[in-house]
């Protein structure tokens, strides 16, 4: 995927059910500089939560498990968790980008890969032999391929039923979010602090406005050497009119992050008063 398409599925999957399954308000989501995003829960409860609390919470919302080695690394369908209601999220992202921005089942490793997902053994032979035939066709042909040898299958039966959920299965499996489970289950764990620099890519982590997140472009995070441009431009402009130099960073590309979190802040300063006047009202 490319660096928005990595970040704003991984917002519109995350967030929600983040948001409705554990209750959670205070997301501040900050853009990692690079590929990733880090979410960063400011609630009471959240804080307080113990290494085993966090580990639980990670197990619940992860999908994605298993190493490279591992062909198959979806496995939601055990006990009692339910399958994610992200998946109608990310069935588009899919279509869009797996099989046609990435086209990731049209290299032989990519459609090998493909078939290792499949438990019906002898259709995953018929497409064997069919995509080893032809190198011309596309991810988006594959999967067709594959709906079409399902759609043979005895509607109703076990067989085909096997094959939708394990259809859904490599959707999710191409397009859900990786998860860091050990950052996120360690409470020592070191993290990225907002507004540090990614060594690779000179961006600077910014906090991202959930509202304009459709509006988000990594390309257009400031980078160290644009504000340092911007920084000297301000200076030239005040030294000329003779001013100082007070909050210069609000006339860089960096005053719409640093307004997100000083939001974020606020909203937190305004939940702590509230609760302390519930408090004050009980006694």
């Amino acid at each position: 995927m490319t660096d928005y398409d990595t970040v704003l599925t991984c917002f519109r999957v995350l967030d929600p059910s983040i948001r409705d399954q554990f209750g959670y308000k205070h997301l501040l989501w900050v853009y990692s500089g690079r590929r990733g995003i880090h979410l960063w829960i400011s609630d009471k409860e959240a804080m307080e939560l113990t290494d085993e609390h966090r580990k639980a919470i990670v197990g619940w919302i992860a999908v994605i498990q298993g190493g490279k080695d591992m062909h198959k690394k979806v496995n939601v369908r055990q006990g009692t968790k339910p399958l994610p209601p992200s998946l109608q999220t990310v069935v588009p992202c899919f279509g869009d980008l797996i099989l046609g921005d990435q086209d990731s089942f049209k290299s032989d490793d990519g459609w090998e890969a493909l078939l290792h997902l499949i438990p019906d053994k002898s259709i995953a032979e018929i497409l064997q032999r069919k995509w080893s035939k032809d190198d011309n066709r596309s991810s988006e042909d594959k999967w067709n391929d594959l709906k079409s040898e399902i759609k043979r299958t005895e509607k109703g039966s076990t067989a085909r039923a096997s094959l939708q959920a394990a259809m859904e299965d490599i959707i999710l499996q191409y397009t859900y979010p990786r998860i860091d489970a050990e950052v996120s289950k360690h409470r020592n764990h070191l993290l990225k602090a907002p507004f540090c620099v990614h060594p690779k890519a000179g961006r600077v982590c910014v906090p991202v406005d959930p509202q304009l997140i459709d509006d988000f472009d990594p390309e257009k995070v400031p980078t160290v050497g644009q504000l340092l441009k911007e920084l000297d431009k301000v200076a030239a402009t005040q030294d000329m009119e003779g001013t100082e130099h007070n909050s210069d960073w609000e006339k860089t590309s960096l005053k719409p992050h640093v307004d997100m979190l000083d939001r974020h802040a606020m909203a937190l300063m305004d939940q702590v008063r509230r609760t302390k006047r519930a408090a004050d009202l009980s006694w």
